[in-house]
């Protein structure tokens, strides 16, 4: 009796463990600082989360000052980006940012999506489940 129920015990566990690790994590990070310091934290963040659970899914919105963390010519992370974005990373641009601040597509690094609207993409990410996280100051 003893070993049925130790075998009981076991096969739950395992079965736990096992859902458990299929979990999929979902983290959409918020940033709006200008901050380049800022920045590089946010995606020293999102490398420690990855290093840790590699399958979770992770957005960056960016958007108000943020959004130059996104413009080619004003970012030295394009690298670090294009090398989160082969790792299940998206990133995010607020078109209302880039209109108050006369941006285009074309200005942004490749690994960036424009959205309408920064904080109702926060907004839906989070009514979909997602776990949301405020970056910078």
């Amino acid at each position: 009796m003893r070993n049925i129920l130790l075998a009981v015990t076991l096969a739950i566990a395992s079965v736990a463990s096992a859902h458990a690790q299929k979990k999929e994590h979902k983290v959409v990070f918020e940033i709006t600082s200008s901050d380049t310091a800022d920045h590089r934290t946010v995606l020293r963040q999102i490398n420690n989360v990855l290093k840790d659970v590699p399958n979770t899914r992770v957005e960056v919105v960016c958007h108000g000052a943020a959004i130059f963390m996104l413009v080619k010519d004003k970012t030295v992370l394009g690298e670090m980006m294009q090398d989160l974005k082969t790792k299940n990373v998206s990133f995010a641009a607020c078109n209302n940012s880039m209109r108050k601040n006369n941006l285009t597509p074309d200005q942004l690094v490749p690994v960036a999506n424009v959205v309408p609207n920064g904080v109702m993409e926060v907004v839906t990410k989070e009514e979909e489940g997602w776990s949301y996280i405020k970056a910078g100051h």
